[in-house]
């Protein structure tokens, strides 16, 4: 069964462009303004909507994420909060894929079953939670399960380490066990490591390697799963090696979201969204 996440990637595929996903930060003074930025983001033709649900111990997060959960937590910024805002924009553009983005702490301190239940209530398509131990622990907590069970996807990441392993090793075995998982799209990451706004990036070789592995995967597989890549994306160049990848969507936070915490303007913001999205045709 498909969903949103689908149907919107396909869309986008057939009107000749990759799909552009955009990460949304939780002003810290009213959700009116974070609303603003999400109608400017959809206004500017971002595809699919990831909210920053703000998160304790934010370790595999880049610099401008982590203060784009610090400031809105201290300013007394709630979960439910949050949970509030993602059900209103879902109200306004039911259309529209929305992905939560998180660390499983946060889903561990919420009390899983109460954080499905208001992703639920918000009728969110999918989750990315890239330290959720899914393969290590076989998935014991249950959170994949009940993403299945929801029409959710679980979204999993993929390192280019990981991408291009020997055949036969046990990083090998790891990615196919992802890659028959894998659910919507999966992220391949443009950065060692995998933090965001990182300035170390995939050569163009590399990055188009390490999609083609996990095309070659996925259709081997069976598993109609799109790829996105995710990590240092920002500049024209960025978005032409992911068309060159072969790669289905791409996603942008870091290089917005940090000229936002500088202070630029929405028009301004709006401006380079607008630049971004018509840079998404072929």
């Amino acid at each position: 069964m498909s969903n949103r996440i689908e149907e919107t990637i396909k869309k986008a595929q057939d009107q000749g462009k990759v799909a552009f996903i955009g990460l949304v930060p939780i002003d810290p003074d009213s959700m009116d303004n974070s609303m603003e930025i999400v109608d400017r983001m959809i206004s500017s033709g971002v595809d699919i909507l990831m909210v920053h649900i703000p998160n304790w111990f934010p370790w595999m997060e880049g610099a401008v994420l982590q203060k784009a959960a610090q400031i809105p937590r201290n300013a007394g910024v709630t979960r439910d909060n949050v949970f509030e805002f993602i059900k209103t924009v879902r109200i306004k553009y039911p259309e529209i894929p929305i992905i939560n983005m998180t660390l499983y702490e946060t889903i561990m301190t919420m009390g899983q079953d109460r954080y499905l239940k208001l992703s639920k209530v918000a009728d969110v398509d999918g989750h990315d939670i890239p330290n959720y131990p899914l393969f290590y622990t076989d998935d014991k907590m249950g959170f994949y399960k009940e993403c299945l069970e929801r029409n959710q996807h679980l979204i999993l990441a993929i390192s280019y380490e990981l991408a291009v392993s020997e055949e036969g090793s046990d990083e090998y075995i790891l990615l196919r066990k992802m890659i028959g998982a894998a659910k919507g799209f999966v992220f391949v990451m443009n950065a060692p490591g995998g933090q965001s706004g990182s300035d170390a990036k995939l050569t163009d070789q590399q990055l188009t390697m390490a999609v083609g592995r996990v095309k070659d995967l996925l259709k081997e597989q069976g598993n109609d799963c799109y790829i996105s890549i995710v990590c240092g994306i920002s500049s024209s160049e960025d978005i032409e090696k992911v068309k060159v990848s072969g790669a289905h969507c791409f996603m942008i936070g870091s290089a917005y979201i940090k000229s936002l915490q500088e202070g630029q303007t929405l028009d301004e913001i709006s401006d380079y969204l607008e630049g971004v999205s018509e840079m998404c045709k072929y």
